[in-house]
């Protein structure tokens, strides 16, 4: 059965990966009335989490909000099938970058990296720029998906990207190995975490929350730098990039440092691009005094 469907997910990525880019767009204003208005997926998650995060806003300014998000949900959705058919060249003037002297500044010293990205902008195909931005190793840390047909299907593409994949799980044992290389990592570090002691907890958005400690413990231990990636959304299928220096020397940083400069920068995004991130996720699920072992 997985194997069957299998196929139908790939012969229906294929059908969107040729399809032109206005027409992808027009198959996600369809997708967004089905998602938004017919199916309403998500909806009272992601209002509550709007209402909660923008108290100061009114009603109309967060329903305009939610909006303008299940539409730049479903342009993600149709653009991750352009990624295996588009050109280095494509992808570069796709995403601009304001300060590439950044990166480029930290290979000269020979410095590894994190690039430290939340769940905005267009993560996957930034995975195809981070080849253009200097001669660092490009590799990129992923979770596998519970699905097992899409979990296959994400896979297959993200390994046909000129990126190394690393299992979260692996991460660490993976990094910790290499040797006579300058690598550049990407790294979504903004999910909800299990509700383990190791979390770190501050206030986000007006709201307790807690965050995965691995950016902040990997750095440290392996000694690279960490860049915040600011990923504006400037237009359909066009984004523009800033990179953040947190710290270039994670080892002199305290215990906490990494992590509430990684939180204050997704904080600032979100007051200047307030639609740009996955408000469809359960981020503040759990209370401070609740821990799993």
């Amino acid at each position: 059965m997985n194997g069957i469907g299998f196929f139908f997910v790939r012969l229906w990525a294929y059908c969107m990966s040729i399809c032109p880019f206005w027409l992808l767009y027009l198959k996600s204003d369809f997708y967004f009335i089905m998602v938004y208005h017919v199916a309403h997926y998500r909806r009272k998650v992601v209002r509550n989490n709007l209402s909660r995060s923008f108290p100061e806003k009114s009603h109309s300014e967060i329903k305009a909000i939610e909006k303008q998000f299940y539409h730049n949900l479903c342009d993600q959705v149709v653009e991750m099938f352009k990624l295996p058919r588009m050109s280095v060249d494509e992808v570069t003037r796709r995403i601009a970058v304001t300060n590439p002297e950044l990166i480029a500044d930290l290979y000269a010293k020979g410095k590894s990296l994190f690039f430290a990205i939340p769940h905005s902008g267009n993560w996957e195909w930034f995975g195809k720029r981070m080849q253009t931005l200097s001669p660092h190793h490009p590799m990129a840390i992923y979770k596998k998906v519970k699905n097992p047909v899409f979990e296959r299907f994400i896979y297959e593409m993200r390994t046909a990207l000129p990126v190394e994949m690393i299992e979260s799980d692996a991460a660490l044992r993976t990094l910790a190995k290499r040797t006579g290389t300058i690598d550049q990592v990407l790294i979504l570090a903004d999910q909800s975490p299990m509700g383990h002691k190791s979390d770190y907890w501050t206030t986000f958005m007006h709201q307790d929350t807690s965050w995965f400690t691995g950016l902040e413990r990997m750095a440290q231990f392996l000694d690279y730098a960490v860049v915040f990636i600011d990923m504006k959304r400037v237009k359909r299928g066009y984004y523009e990039l800033t990179f953040h220096s947190i710290t270039e020397t994670p080892k002199e940083t305290e215990k906490g440092y990494i992590m509430e400069q990684y939180v204050r920068h997704i904080e600032r995004f979100l007051h200047e691009q307030p639609d740009n991130w996955l408000w469809s996720h359960r981020r503040w699920k759990r209370q401070r005094n609740i821990e799993t072992p």
